[in-house]
């Protein structure tokens, strides 16, 4: 019984939440490996390069960039692998600032 509460909340996270975005990684992932030991990273309108075992995961991004770049936290992450090279695209996300009319 303690398997399947375990498995089964699991189950309808992924299957109802994460389930289109883990096959479109895996697909794109499948079809075009990283090969390239650096990914490029474009934020804030600067582009640079990081090893790509750091670039794969969004928390290992995050947790690396947030040190330079306090935006990253709640940033769009869009990846794109071509000829072997992951590129990383991160884009802020407009916050709310509150009303400050009268």
């Amino acid at each position: 019984m303690e398997n399947e509460t375990n498995t089964l909340p699991a189950s309808n996270e992924a299957g109802t939440t994460n389930s289109a975005d883990e096959v479109i990684t895996e697909t794109s992932g499948e079809a075009n490996p990283v090969t390239d030991p650096k990914a490029t990273i474009k934020i804030e309108g600067q582009t640079f390069e990081l090893d790509a075992s750091l670039a794969q995961e969004d928390k290992t991004l995050k947790i690396v960039l947030q040190p330079h770049f306090a935006s990253v936290e709640n940033a769009n992450i869009s990846r794109e692998v071509k000829d072997g090279k992951l590129s990383v695209t991160i884009v802020k996300r407009a916050q709310h600032k509150g009303y400050a009319g009268r």
